[in-house]
């Protein structure tokens, strides 16, 4: 099988999402100090795209998906449409976050996380997320590592000090802006040759 490295920036990032929701601005009486203490989740999907039409199949995403999927349909030309895995991830206004585990596919495992996330005053409704990290790699082997690891051991650095493991598969690496309740695809990176795998996320923030 031939193995596709893909190494996203924010410049790179699709700006597909379904219609813009509408900005949320600060209710009365948020102030910076209940900001600071607010959380933020990620509903984070992971989703395949077939170039060739399973006999029987149609796409397989939940209803919450299908604006997503529709103006994917009109960007892509895959023919088949899977979920192939969702979880939600949640940490304090301005810090990390870690979800990792094994993916239903081709026995393979995936590391997600991010250094910090953040919400401002100044950008009501936008969820800045600093130095994304979302890998999917074989089991049984390392993952890939940052050259020169960030503060607090993660692997955070810029695309250029990441060292890749053979095993990797998949790798995105992104700074980025999100509109709180949209869905947003932030990378796609073919596999396979023919076949890809969708990043989307959903941002929420939790007083």
């Amino acid at each position: 099988m031939t193995r596709w490295i893909a190494i996203l920036t924010v410049s790179a990032a699709l700006g597909l999402a379904q219609a813009p929701a509408p900005l949320v601005t600060p209710k009365a009486g948020f102030a910076l100090s209940k900001l600071m203490y607010a959380n933020i989740e990620l509903t984070v999907y992971l989703v395949s795209g077939l170039a060739q039409p399973q006999a029987g199949a149609a796409s397989d995403l939940p209803d919450d998906l299908a604006p997503t999927l529709n103006q994917m349909r009109g960007v892509f030309a895959y023919k088949t449409y899977k979920l192939i895995s969702a979880f939600t991830l949640r940490g304090r206004n301005n810090g990390g976050a870690e979800s990792a585990g094994e993916l239903p596919l081709n026995n393979w495992i995936y590391d997600f996380k991010y250094r910090s996330a953040e919400v401002q005053e100044s950008t009501p409704g936008v969820v800045h997320i600093n130095r994304l990290w979302l890998e999917i790699a074989k089991r049984g082997g390392p993952l890939a590592r940052s050259a020169a690891p960030a503060a607090g051991g993660g692997r955070f650095e810029a695309p250029s000090a990441i060292a890749l493991s053979p095993n990797t598969v998949v790798l995105v690496s992104t700074d980025l802006d999100l509109k709180e309740g949209q869905k947003t695809v932030v990378g796609q990176s073919a596999v396979n040759g023919t076949d890809a795998l969708f990043l989307v996320i959903v941002p929420k923030v939790i007083e």
